[in-house]
């Protein structure tokens, strides 16, 4: 995951450009056979991550906030961690709630059945 004013990890890279230098890169690079997920959050910067949770505290620049990155990373690691049926739907590919949340999320990926 990342936000899609990252300028250090990019949602996507040109094809000319060798190696993992984005997130698209680094999901591609993973076995089919490992679950992935990959998504960019619209708006956030590289620092926002920081925020705790908005971005007095953060590096600059920060826009938001952590704020966006909270539900999605929190239910995957119940997903991965627990078995959480619940938030395993939430990745399916295709058909999974983040790949409907178009107004927050972009570049969304999964290889989860």
């Amino acid at each position: 995951m990342d936000g899609s004013l990252d300028p250090i990890s990019p949602p996507t890279q040109s094809p000319q450009i060798s190696g993992e230098q984005s997130i698209a890169g680094y999901y591609n690079a993973v076995p089919a056979g490992v679950a992935k997920l990959k998504g960019t959050l619209k708006g956030p910067t590289h620092n926002d991550v920081t925020g705790q949770p908005d971005c007095a505290a953060a590096q600059t620049p920060c826009l938001i906030g952590v704020f966006g990155y909270l539900g999605y990373p929190t239910a995957w690691m119940m997903y991965q961690l627990q078995g959480d049926a619940v938030a395993h739907g939430a990745f399916v590919s295709g058909t999974g709630e983040m790949f409907s949340q178009t107004l927050n999320w972009e570049h969304v990926g999964s290889n989860i059945p």
